[in-house]
């Protein structure tokens, strides 16, 4: 009997501690952090992140992991270890409540504060501090040696009195001023390069610093000073920072660019031109160790280079790893403007739209500032003097491999397939093998999208979506080789629902010397021997496959350029069936079953390893646990939790996740997730809102932060408001979209009423965004099932979303439906039933369900006129329906905009709790805001 009651007394008070938690409101959303640019030091003996809340100031941790201490520094950012883990350098900004006192004064842009940069000073946490920074850079590789970029401080008058001197004659008035006038203002561009040791506290102060660079190692320091600005005469100066010595390399009226040091700073190399007009044609120089002057290695008549071509200030400059090749972009000459002899208002403005463009009109304008930047790679080889175009106007992309250091590179020609690529969706090209020794180029493939190129240049790598196989060439006897068309397995996507070809997993890397490659199926890891002379091994021994596990390779040397053969590597795991993730641990040139590090019901985040120890920082996360850092080993044996970014979600009614399986209408086996409130109680009725994308079970671990809505609800925030969040995966076949989101989610619906006494059938409600928005407008044209429905930038009318442009990048819509996502497979004038029975549009009058769409008119995914399409539509037709247009807003409202997704997170749970929850309707959904009263007020 004492047990009994010690059994109810401790029932009630865990049912009181529920009923005691808050529960969240759009209040709380400012004050939820995310952890940021996480970061683990060369040797592991630090960790740092930021901590930064959705709105206000952020802070900088640093973690000392031998003594497990933290350093807090508020309004401290984008931070970088020093190589050696000796300092760390960091930006530190100005309170966000003085830059918004600053914005309502209407202070100029030029004139807000800028971030200081801040030394800190590991071993003993003193710091360095400097005002107005531009820019700083640390060495890549090693050194203690930095730079920074700051504004010009005028030094400060001394405000001590002086001694008077009474033999002193007073001056007169007019060489006062003389004296006046000969005072020059200080010049803009006054910017101090500062190169400091913070370790040894030396410093050398240059002065007019345009442009610098530091090399990876720290050794040596390039920058151009201006010297005179009347005759605009600049300085290229390089220092040597472990004796200090400067080096004057050069002082002429020249316009220096692309300063570019080696690996190791013993060459450097830029771009130059005398030119004083805007447009300029610049030279490439490269000095070199031992030399006494830059040596003028390209210009606009060397052999090799296009007639009327020259080195391009818009193109990149770099050295491959070994110093011996360096590469440049190449462009025709700058074109001099023509003199405009005309007024605006006799000229024409149009564009011209020709049946025979690769590219529409729009997608032209959109890259018409990149077009008019284009540059083409070339390579100088440095011992031979020698320079080799690699693009040109035919084969305008080249990949490079090994670090830069291979002698054989790939081309890319799409401009066959460009035009078609409207419809057809997919990135084709033509590909050449290029020799960078003698910039021989051959064509190789046709058609093709899949390529790849071993680190040695030894074999070609391609997968051909006609038989779903990979292919091999061997470039030197150009023998061609199918390495998978036999096997028992499929190695591309074997879920793909979409009338398209299916994308294949992909590549996990290259073995030393090109002697296999290692691909993915949907499980497994294959061995390949690309030579097709050895038979192909699972190396993972079917393990994932047998277990339903999705096996991955991690990467944990960002510089590796081979994976490694005999050592134990580590592999990601995902298990479908279950969702348990893990680190496994193999050796890869031997099949053999991996053996499980660690795993468990979360999702598992990036890992990061320190690189000079086995330290690593990793993150798990679920529906209640924040993505915190941790920190073991790579044998995971001792992990240790280093944040707590959110302690106060204890505090809170928070969400929990349970997954459904049932049987839809088409017979199909579906799951799909189900958000509770923490103080779920199954003896109550609950509201529910149905979210829906494509397939999101996969996401059963995923933690959602509350925050405001950029499009879809937050399902964290509902199941705290009170709602069952119920979220079906949806599987589809070619030609029907809308009914097979109603086959899925209809039924998931029903099965959840029918099984869960719960769930309130009558409060029920629709969201989704986006191709979610376009499936909740279609629903509601053949259910009446839902009692209300948000949708976002929905597409109403496919009729003419087919004909419509992704306004972002100036693409047709054609592809979408006749391949891709909304799945007619054909087009509009070989399936127009199709079309019209999937556009919600034609069935309007259907529609019984209130309606809250949002769509901003600068969507660039899906035009927002089919939003107004449907609104006017249902208007038309007296049914209550309400448009949110964002102003200048995109398909999501993007994160920076808080004040807009503060309204759309209140109007949409105004709606919802309207219609759900039997609350009052706000002002704005009984009678609008007039535009006379557009900003003025809310109508909430």
């Amino acid at each position: 009997m004492k047990k009994t009651g010690l059994l109810l007394l401790l029932a009630a008070f865990c049912l009181e501690a529920f009923s005691q938690k808050q529960v969240l409101s759009t209040s709380d959303f400012a004050a939820w952090k995310r952890i940021e640019n996480r970061q683990i030091s060369d040797r592991g003996a630090y960790v740092m992140y930021e901590l930064n809340p959705q709105k206000g100031d952020g802070a900088l941790i640093i973690h000392q992991v031998k003594s497990g201490t933290n350093d807090t520094l508020p309004l401290a950012h984008q931070a970088q270890f020093a190589p050696g883990e000796g300092f760390v350098v960091l930006k530190l900004t100005t309170p966000a409540d003085s830059i918004r006192k600053l914005k309502l004064a209407k202070t100029a842009k030029d004139k807000m504060p800028k971030d200081s940069l801040a030394i800190l000073i590991l071993s003993d946490k003193s710091w360095q501090k400097y005002p107005d920074l531009i820019s700083f850079q640390l060495p890549k590789e090693k050194g203690n040696w930095m730079a920074a970029l700051l504004k010009h401080q005028e030094p400060k008058k001394d405000t001590l009195t002086a001694p008077a001197d009474t033999l002193a004659q007073p001056e007169k008035n007019e060489d006062n001023a003389k004296k006046k006038k000969s005072q020059k203002k200080p010049a803009k561009d006054n910017n101090d390069l500062l190169l400091i040791n913070p370790l040894s506290g030396q410093q050398l102060v240059f002065n007019r610093v345009e442009s610098y660079v530091l090399s990876d190692e720290g050794n040596r320091l390039a920058l151009v000073s201006k010297i005179n600005d009347t005759a605009k005469v600049f300085a290229l100066i390089t220092v040597t920072t472990e004796t200090l010595t400067t080096d004057t390399l050069i002082q002429d009226s020249l316009s220096f660019k692309a300063l570019t040091f080696d690996k190791a700073g013993r060459q450097l190399a830029y771009l130059a031109s005398a030119d004083t007009v805007k447009q300029k044609t610049y030279a490439l120089f490269l000095c070199e160790p031992g030399k006494t002057s830059p040596a003028r290695i390209v210009d606009t008549l060397s052999t090799g280079l296009p007639r009327q071509w020259a080195p391009s200030e818009n193109g990149t400059l770099y050295f491959s790893d070994d110093a011996t090749k360096l590469y440049l972009g190449t462009a025709p000459r700058p074109r001099v403007p023509q003199k405009d002899t005309l007024p605006d208002d006799e000229k024409a403005k149009l564009d011209v739209w020709s049946w025979i463009d690769l590219e529409l009109q729009p997608m032209q304008l959109k890259n018409l500032e990149k077009d008019l930047k284009q540059t083409y790679l070339a390579i100088y080889r440095i011992k031979e003097k020698k320079l080799l175009q690699l693009a040109d106007t035919l084969i305008e992309n080249v990949r490079l491999v090994n670090q830069n250091n291979g002698e054989w590179a790939l081309g890319f020609d799409n401009k066959p397939y460009a035009r078609a690529s409207s419809w057809t969706g997919k990135r084709l090209s033509d590909v050449y093998l290029l020799n960078l020794k003698t910039g021989d180029k051959k064509q190789v493939l046709h058609g093709q999208s899949q390529v790849h190129l071993s680190p040695n240049g030894n074999y070609l790598l391609w997968y051909n979506t006609t038989d779903s196989s990979y292919y091999s060439l061997n470039n030197k006897t150009g023998q061609q080789v199918s390495l998978t068309k036999h096997l028992p397995v499929l190695f591309c996507d074997e879920l793909n629902d979409t009338p398209s070809d299916p994308y294949p997993y992909g590549l996990a890397g290259w073995v030393a010397d090109d002697a296999y490659v290692l691909v993915y199926d949907r499980f497994d890891i294959w061995k390949l021997d690309p030579g097709g002379k050895q038979s192909a091994v699972n190396i993972t021994n079917h393990w994932g496959r047998k277990n339903s596990t999705q096996l991955r390779y991690q990467k944990l040397d960002p510089e590796e350029v081979f994976i490694p053969f005999e050592q134990e590597v580590m592999l990601q795991g995902f298990n479908e069936e279950t969702y348990i993730e893990g680190y496994y641990s193999t050796r890869l040139n031997q099949a053999q079953n991996p053996r499980v590090l660690i795993e468990g019901n979360y999702m598992l985040g990036s890992i990061e390893k320190a690189k000079k120890s086995d330290w690593a920082i990793w993150s798990t996360q679920t529906v209640n646990q924040y993505p915190d850092i941790k920190l073991s080993k790579l044998d995971f044996k001792a992990v240790t939790t280093l944040s707590q970014a959110n302690p106060q979600q204890k505090k809170y009614n928070w969400a929990t996740v349970e997954l459904v399986q049932w049987k839809s209408f088409a017979n199909d086996t579906l799951r799909g997730l189900l958000y509770k409130p923490e103080n779920f109680d199954p003896e109550k009725k609950y509201p529910m809102v149905v979210y829906f994308y494509e397939r999101s079970s996969q996401d059963i671990n995923r933690y959602y932060i509350p925050s405001p809505s950029r499009s879809i609800i937050n399902k964290t925030f509902y199941a705290s408001q009170g709602y069952l969040v119920f979220v079906p995966d949806i599987v589809y076949t070619t030609g029907a979209p809308g009914s097979n989101a109603y086959d899925a989610i209809v039924s998931g619906t029903q099965y959840l009423i029918n099984c869960f006494p719960y769930v309130d059938a009558k409060k029920i409600g629709l969201q989704g965004q986006s191709w979610g928005g376009y499936q909740t407008a279609y629903l509601i044209t053949r259910t009446n099932m839902y009692a209300a429905a948000m949708a976002g930038a929905p597409v109403s009318n496919m009729t003419s979303a087919y004909g419509g442009i992704r306004w972002g990048s100036g693409m047709s819509r054609m592809f979408q439906y006749e391949h891709t996502q909304s799945r007619i497979g054909g087009t509009l004038w070989e399936k127009p039933w199709h079309y019209i029975e999937n556009s919600p549009l034609f069935y309007a009058p259907k529609v019984n369900t209130p309606l809250l769409m949002m769509h901003n008119d600068n969507d660039g995914a899906v035009p927002w006129y089919q939003g107004i399409e449907f609104f006017v539509a249902l208007r038309r037709l007296d049914k209550p329906v309400w448009l949110l247009n964002y102003n200048g807003m995109e398909h999501n409202i993007e994160a920076k905009y808080w004040a807009n997704r503060m309204d759309l997170s209140t109007r949409m749970l105004q709606f919802f709790d309207h219609y759900l929850k039997g609350a009052p309707a706000p002002e704005w959904m009984l009678k609008g805001i007039p535009a006379l009263d557009k900003g003025q007020k809310t109508g909430y």
